[in-house]
């Protein structure tokens, strides 16, 4: 399966036999080791697998659903399979992907079962994304002030660690955010043909 495939499968139906073939795909397509892609795959499949073996499996799938929901969409796809310009497909991508979250966040304000099990696994990966978002923001917008920066991180990450957020509803921004900083990092890694 193309590396474009693979990861069309990744963001729109993530799973961590997903994000192994994903790997694979990296490994076989020759991706240095020092390419930021390794960590986000790493801790994304991470995180998966934790909420998998924390969770019943109708709360994976209830899960799996919701991210499927709010992953890139049937047309996003279809523009990560044309060839274009990876910096360019990799921002428009990123907002589609935000946008769309963003609404599926909004009307998911349910399912409290099971976040204490599992609240470590959202401040972990939290801590995770956090690090790289800061670094990935920094590349992207140089002039921001650290001090704006904290700000904008810790506004978007405080849903992921309040006490008054879901379970639902942190799975899903957290798992958003590995979404968008895989395909960041994976857009590079895509361009040319399918």
């Amino acid at each position: 399966m193309s590396l474009r495939r693979t990861t069309a499968n990744v963001l729109t139906s993530p799973s961590p036999d997903g994000l192994w073939e994903l790997r694979s795909g990296l490994f076989e397509a020759g991706v240095p080791v020092e390419d930021p892609v390794w960590s986000i795959v790493g801790e994304f499949h991470r995180f998966l697998d934790e909420m998998g073996t924390r969770s019943s499996s109708r709360e994976y799938s209830q899960l799996a659903s919701k991210l499927d929901i709010s992953a890139v969409g049937g047309v996003v796809v279809e523009q990560l399979l044309e060839p274009e310009d990876p910096a360019e497909t990799s921002m428009r991508l990123l907002s589609a992907l935000l946008s769309e979250g963003l609404m599926v966040l909004a009307t998911r304000q349910h399912v409290k079962a099971w976040e204490g099990e599992l609240s470590a696994v959202y401040r972990g990966a939290a801590w995770y994304l956090y690090g790289e978002l800061w670094r990935w923001a920094a590349r992207l917008k140089p002039d921001l002030s650290a001090a704006e920066r904290r700000k904008l991180l810790d506004r978007l990450l405080s849903p992921a660690l309040s006490v008054e957020t879901d379970g639902t509803t942190k799975a899903v921004l957290l798992g958003l955010l590995f979404q968008m900083l895989l395909l960041h990092y994976l857009s590079p890694h895509l361009a040319g043909p399918a």
